[in-house]
């Protein structure tokens, strides 16, 4: 049974159509670690962005935009 097998792996299970990947199923605690995991690694990396700024804040090298538009069309280094 394919469900029997998802939840006695760790692995995810790759479905195919037409011989293509169509989807990924996995067990629910690894589908949990996997998430709880990326939520720490957005924080990390919003966070690391935060104090980036405030450094650049701190030297004098922020820049000011007259609104949202621009921001959203500054390209990101």
């Amino acid at each position: 049974d394919v469900i029997d097998d998802v939840q006695a792996s760790d692995e995810p299970m790759i479905v195919l159509q037409r011989s293509r990947p169509a989807a990924y199923l996995v067990n629910p605690d690894r589908y949990e670690r996997d998430q709880a995991e990326l939520s720490i690694l957005r924080r990390a990396v919003f966070l690391t962005e935060v104090r980036e700024a405030e450094a650049e804040y701190g030297a004098g090298d922020a820049r000011s935009f007259e609104g949202v538009e621009e921001l959203l069309d500054e390209p990101r280094g």
